[in-house]
């Protein structure tokens, strides 16, 4: 406001010392101005001595403001250069499966996003603040119970008995564990084409990528009962173990998901297979309560708000060697992460330097160009910030898609459920791949600041 009366008050000043100084001057010698004495002393002249005395006053800021700036980079250290983006090696993709709102198949998902059916709804049964229903993701699946029926006595015998799971817990797990049992089924399968030529049998590996907000007695609760499902599909429970995530670290960070599956602790030389299940509901008038006290929650008054959902999605996965062994066929995966600057929720701007940086260092590694990729699957949601970050890829760096029907999103299919949209993402990516036998881009954006990137093709293009 300042600046803007002061340069009112020097542009009347201009004007008015000319045009006093131009009428005193044709009053006192008694001459009638013409057509040009009145274009030049009252219009050029002006607007000359605006343009001088701003000139003159930008070179001396610029004069004092360089001797400032060279004594602060003498002493402010140099900016530290953003780090590597992470990449993990090859990974065979064997199996997926999803349970979400929209599908509890692949195909039944890929149907519903590829005509726009994917979308959130007004829940029955939550509400917000004022007594509203809220938007949200809710999977008729959960509702079943088979599950709970079945695991509830089980962990109770093995002494999780007094793990306190509510509801939102068992609707995370009833959709998760038919995750589990359709990838152990597929996983025994594949194992069953390997053990003759192995003098060990192959080993099964279940991630369970439990929401964050779950205790450590619930995480292993969890792991231990889909554990169980997978002896239930015919695996030597000796020969299947859990791993946890490190605890604190983001569910959908492709550093955690994937970069320790490139590499398996393989024991005596035998085949590790993994399988990496994401399941979250956040389903839960408590839950809500807290979103919306936070200032979270989606409404028509905060349209950048989440959207609680819930879902399950896994992969079964392995070392490329090892899957080429399992399935010809299979699709390979490449991942490479990395951490945005700044946090994507606490910027204006969008930033999309970091995306770009991992997409283009994946894309090298993997000896491809951009125009083989034929789709881009994200896991971003509604919100700007995501969606405007992911255009900026597709426009700079993937021109030749089509971003109404080439870049599909998980996240309105999902809502906010951890890193379920991620695997579903990375499951549809698959399923295209099968289908098309062409490259796909899936792409990790709905953390504030995990970048992700993962390129899924048919086996047949990788050396």
């Amino acid at each position: 406001m300042q600046a803007w009366i002061r340069g009112t008050l020097a542009t009347a000043g201009s004007f008015g010392i000319c045009w006093s100084g131009a009428i005193w001057n044709w009053r006192a010698t008694n001459r009638m101005p013409s057509n040009s004495d009145l274009a030049i002393y009252l219009l050029a002249l002006p607007l000359v001595l605006l343009v001088g005395a701003f000139a003159v006053q930008r070179l001396v800021r610029a004069r004092a403001a360089t001797p400032a700036a060279t004594a602060s980079a003498a002493v402010a250290p140099a900016a530290a250069p953003a780090p590597p983006p992470v990449r993990a090696g090859t990974l065979a993709l064997l199996g997926a499966g999803v349970r979400t709102a929209h599908g509890e198949s692949i195909d039944e998902l890929a149907e519903a996003l590829a005509t726009q059916r994917a979308r959130p709804d007004l829940d029955p049964e939550l509400v917000d603040d004022a007594g509203y229903p809220v938007m949200s993701v809710r999977a008729a699946a959960a509702d079943a119970a088979q599950w709970r029926d079945e695991a509830e006595p089980w962990l109770a015998a093995q002494g999780h008995a007094d793990v306190p799971f509510g509801d939102a817990h068992w609707r995370a797990v009833e959709l998760a564990s038919g995750v589990a049992l359709e990838l152990a089924d597929a996983a025994a399968l594949a194992a069953s084409g390997i053990a003759d030529a192995n003098t060990q049998p192959p080993l099964l590996r279940v991630v369970p990528l439990a929401p964050a907000d779950w205790t450590v007695a619930e995480r292993s609760a969890a792991g231990a009962w889909f554990a169980h499902l997978a002896t239930q599909a015919g695996w030597d429970a000796a020969r299947v173990s859990v791993t946890m995530p490190t605890p604190g670290e983001p569910a959908v960070a492709a550093p955690t998901l994937l970069t320790l599956l490139a590499n398996p602790a393989a024991a005596e030389g035998a085949p590790v297979l993994t399988m990496l299940l994401a399941f979250d509901s956040r389903l839960d008038q408590a839950v809500v309560d807290r979103m919306s006290a936070d200032g979270r929650l989606f409404s028509a008054s905060r349209p950048q708000g989440i959207v609680p959902g819930e879902g399950a999605a896994g992969l079964l996965v392995a070392p490329a060697a090892v899957g080429r062994q399992l399935d010809a066929e299979a699709p390979s995966l490449q991942v490479a992460g990395a951490v945005r600057a700044a946090s994507a929720d606490a910027t204006s701007r969008v930033d999309a330097t970091d995306l770009r940086r991992v997409v283009g260092q994946l894309i090298a590694d993997a000896n491809v160009v951009a125009a083989d990729v034929a789709l881009v699957v994200a896991d971003a949601d509604h919100r700007s910030s995501r969606v405007l970050e992911m255009m900026a890829l597709a426009h700079e760096d993937l021109s030749h898609l089509d971003a109404g029907a080439d870049v599909r999103t998980t996240g309105p299919a999902c809502g906010h459920a951890g890193a379920v949209p991620l695997l579903t993402a990375l499951a549809l990516a698959g399923h295209a791949v099968r289908n098309d036998a062409r490259a796909v881009l899936c792409v990790g954006i709905g953390d504030p600041v995990q970048r992700s990137a993962a390129l899924v093709r048919p086996a047949s293009e990788v050396v």
